[in-house]
């Protein structure tokens, strides 16, 4: 009798330390699902019309509505992020050799500013400062939602599901690529042109590989999300902003540069993944001894 009643408030001082969604990660495809649903209905807020009720300017209106949006569903994320125990799980410090393993990611970022166009004056950025500062944390606001949704969340999911041996992870980061690929099709909704779309989703999806390796090598969503930043800031600064014809922005330079860049983090990282240790991966995925103890059926 002694031991059961000791047992029982032990097991109810561990399950009142849990994550309120913890239970979620029973089923990691549901929880997938769930999430993938809640973030495709985060991403079609109007933020348009919500931009418009800031500022009569219908450039900025459009900036800041996205800014509000996008920052409102990052802090809901971040508590998904929290409320699923993603943020108690064990970390290990990692190495210079694996934040050196984010710099091809780095400069395929940085090469997505048309740094040649703007040199040369056939691409120009036109607006005041106040307004770059507001498109640099638009582009902030984006970022930490969509890695938060679909790396922080979703690919340690489907690692916890798929297991974090070679062939598992490697389905892990093309799903999780996919179904952020998946969701810039909303764009189409807002009257997007069919194929720049279908070009967008493609592009998306062979960057949200990179960035999965890059976090199941460092661990640092925060990095996934200032690299995310700074791709979009420079891909979409001079449309948003300024002016500059496409065969411009895309010039002969440019393109060579970005084919090489491409390829050589596409081998890269595809090296990188196929010769991480398992357990990095697994520390994305990890629970602790408490979490265990709740997920096997002695609490629930």
């Amino acid at each position: 009798m002694y031991e059961k009643t000791l047992y029982f408030f032990t097991a109810c001082g561990y399950n009142a330390g849990m994550r309120g969604l913890l239970f979620l990660r029973k089923d990691p495809l549901g929880a997938v699902f769930i999430i993938y649903l809640f973030a495709i209905g985060l991403a079609s807020l109007p933020s348009g019309q919500i931009g418009s009720l800031l500022t009569d300017d219908p450039r900025m209106a459009d900036i800041a509505g996205m800014a509000v949006c996008r920052a409102l569903a990052a802090a809901i994320m971040l508590f998904l992020y929290v409320q699923l125990g993603f943020s108690d799980a064990p970390r290990r410090r990692q190495g210079a050799a694996a934040w050196l393993s984010a710099l091809p990611a780095l400069l395929v970022a940085l090469n997505n500013a048309p740094v040649i166009a703007l040199a040369t004056g056939s691409a120009v950025v036109t607006a005041q400062g106040t307004a770059v500062l507001a498109f640099a944390l638009q582009c902030l606001f984006v970022a930490a939602f969509e890695e938060l949704a679909f790396r922080a969340i979703m690919f340690p999911l489907l690692l916890q599901r798929f297991g974090t041996g070679v062939r598992a992870r490697f389905s892990a980061v093309l799903l999780s690529s996919a179904l952020f690929g998946m969701t810039h099709l909303l764009n189409l909704f807002s009257g997007a042109a069919v194929g720049a779309t279908v070009l967008q989703v493609g592009y998306s999806f062979l960057i949200g590989c990179m960035l999965a390796v890059v976090l199941m090598r460092t661990g640092s969503i925060a990095l996934c999300t200032f690299l995310h930043a700074v791709y979009n800031f420079g891909g979409t600064i001079v449309p948003t902003l300024g002016y500059g014809a496409f065969a411009d922005l895309w010039n002969l330079p440019t393109v060579i540069i970005t084919v090489v860049l491409a390829v050589f983090s596409l081998v890269f990282y595809a090296f990188t993944a196929l010769r991480e240790e398992e357990r990095r991966a697994g520390q994305l995925c990890a629970l602790s001894a408490m979490q265990k103890f709740t997920l096997h059926g002695a609490l629930l």
